[in-house]
């Protein structure tokens, strides 16, 4: 008796990236004893290469009308802000094909007023959580700016920014000639922007990761550093993981594994239409130029943002293997762009990154409980949000182990929404 009641305080987090320490920390204030498993040390992965920008305006469905008619155009372009694997492709067919069908307005609708019920809170959650962990220093609040090259390119965006509006967002648009008063380091190149307020950055969300990480090990926390082999659930709910290391028991578990969610889930009897949407950052150590707030080039799909290393421009999404090589083609694109962007960007000292982020095709990630085992929990799917939804995602993963009253309305995110195979 006393070892299943020790067994059912434990906590198995699957994934040491943004979501799962954030998860960690927040079941462990909740009183259980928690165990992160990752074949990395925290914050090696997407957790530490995205923008770092906290966006809480990001609300808008990754494939909105006209989308799909636009693709083929950015995929025969060298440096258009889509590129595709083609040996991806049978994979990417039906998920194309799922995604095609959430682009009704009833839809956009819908996903756009969840994924804002996710992010608007996510400012303060994070607040709330560095304070926790004595590493606040590494957050900031700041406004973000959208700038376009070309009316054309503002207006083919209308619709999403008419989805922010009607979700209560202030949308300031300003002309090309006050551009420069908001950010003076950009190329006067620019016809239309857009000012966001009410988001932040992580100057270093790698090293944000790590100190979440240091302060739940400082309370009792365990990290342990394998790979994750199986998920072997029990008739009892309990949840038996199989790393390359030995297997460990718990009463719960979570999954919380980004890209490589999906497959882990496989032998849960789950099949969540998960894909490697791979991203790219170039970092320019001496940059010699600073950024007032971030800036999203839109036309582009590219986020520069000054942080503590040096200034950072990321994005673009390639779709392919999560094991494929680095593109050079995808890290040429974004040098150029930032050549053209900010003219007076030192270039010479620079380093490279790739990770793959989790898309699902109706853009919403997997945050609740499986249907099909009640020890298991899914915290995975952000895709372009993983940084922005993790302290919030953390909450609610505490609050449905624990059984206490949930931050939001998460229907939209359940997992039954996927059918599984069992």
């Amino acid at each position: 008796m006393r070892q299943e009641q020790s067994l059912d305080r434990r906590v198995l987090v699957i994934g040491a990236g943004m979501v799962g320490v954030s998860c960690a920390l927040a079941l462990q204030k909740k009183g259980y004893q928690v165990t992160v498993i990752d074949r990395l040390e925290p914050g090696e992965a997407c957790s530490h290469g995205n923008a770092g920008v906290i966006a809480t305006s990001s609300c808008v469905p990754l494939i909105m009308p006209g989308t799909l008619r636009k693709a083929p155009g950015w995929l025969l372009r060298r440096d258009g802000p889509l590129a595709m694997d083609w040996r991806y492709l049978p994979r990417m067919a039906g998920w194309l094909y799922r995604a095609s069908g959430f682009t009704k307005p009833s839809d956009l609708k819908r996903i756009s007023s969840a994924l804002h019920a996710l992010h608007s809170r996510a400012v303060e959650d994070h607040m709330e959580q560095a304070r926790d962990a004595a590493c606040a220093d590494i957050l900031d609040r700041t406004r973000y700016l959208h700038v376009y090259e070309t009316a054309k390119g503002f207006e083919g965006d209308r619709a999403a920014w008419d989805l922010r509006r009607e979700l209560g967002w202030e949308v300031a648009v300003i002309d090309g000639h006050d551009i420069p008063d908001a950010e003076p380091a950009l190329a006067p190149i620019f016809a239309k922007g857009v000012l966001l307020e009410g988001h932040a950055v992580a100057r270093n969300p790698g090293r944000l990761v790590k100190a979440l990480a240091q302060d739940f090990v400082a309370r009792q926390g365990r990290l342990y550093r394998a790979e994750v082999r199986e998920i072997q659930p029990g008739s009892d709910g309990r949840v038996a993981v199989k790393t390359s290391g030995e297997t460990l028991e718990a009463g719960h578990l979570v999954l919380a594994a980004g890209a490589w969610s999906a497959e882990l889930s496989h032998s849960l009897g789950h099949r969540f239409p998960l894909v490697s949407e791979r991203g790219y950052h170039v970092m320019f150590e001496e940059p010699e130029v600073s950024l007032r707030q971030p800036v999203m080039f839109a036309d582009g799909k590219f986020v520069a943002n000054t942080m503590e290393e040096g200034l950072r421009l990321a994005g673009t999404a390639e779709f392919a293997a999560i094991e494929r090589p680095v593109s050079a083609a995808r890290v040429d694109v974004i040098r150029k762009a930032a050549r053209r962007f900010l003219p007076k960007l030192n270039g010479e000292r620079t380093h490279e990154w790739m990770g793959a982020r989790p898309s699902l095709p109706d853009t919403l990630p997997v945050i609740g409980r499986s249907h099909l085992h009640s020890g298991v929990y899914f915290a995975f799917g952000h895709g372009h949000t993983g940084l922005t939804a993790s302290a919030t995602t953390a909450k609610i993963i505490a609050a449905l182990v624990a059984g206490g009253t949930l931050p939001l309305d998460i229907h939209a995110f359940r997992p039954e929404r996927f059918p599984a195979t069992s």
